[in-house]
């Protein structure tokens, strides 16, 4: 399988970025990007895309553990919309408690876990678990059909 996709973990300050490429499904951080806003993170996206030939992106979606749509919710699927009229893949996955994984995983190593580190890594654990078949796409039906039951208990 030669694919190149990157990953991404979504937070309104901060936007984790994670890659996998040729022949091997194995996933690893590129970068941290600091962003004011969409408009922004696809400024400072749109270089990353090219430069590794990519047209496939995985984006952490927030669900609690009540299997809410959490609060970043319509900010990542108005990101998803946009990534998917300039003609990318977008697939959606659930995000629950990737960066508490990810500081835990950095602090096994023994590195302090830095927030633009646990960015980075949160988007390459959701990526390898997403390439090691273990992390489902979600559908866009699905979210509505939890945003939907989510409102109708509200």
């Amino acid at each position: 399988m030669n694919r190149n996709l990157i990953a991404l973990d979504y937070g309104r300050r901060r936007v984790g970025v994670a890659g996998c490429g040729g022949e091997v499904s194995l996933a690893f951080g590129i970068t941290t990007l600091t962003i004011r806003g969409l408009k922004d993170l696809l400024a400072q996206l749109n270089p990353i895309l090219k430069e590794r030939h990519c047209r496939e992106i995985l984006i952490g979606f927030p669900l609690t553990l009540g299997n809410k749509p959490g609060p970043l919710a319509p900010e990542i699927l108005s990101l998803a919309r946009q990534l998917e009229a300039e003609g990318l893949t977008v697939h959606l996955v659930d995000e629950a408690l990737s960066s508490r994984r990810a500081a835990g995983i950095l602090r096994q190593r023994g590195k302090r876990a830095r927030k633009g580190d646990c960015d980075r890594t949160s988007a390459a654990l959701l990526l390898q678990e997403y390439l090691d078949g273990l992390l489902p796409p979600i559908s866009c039906a699905e979210i509505s059909r939890l945003q939907l039951k989510n409102s109708e208990e509200d």
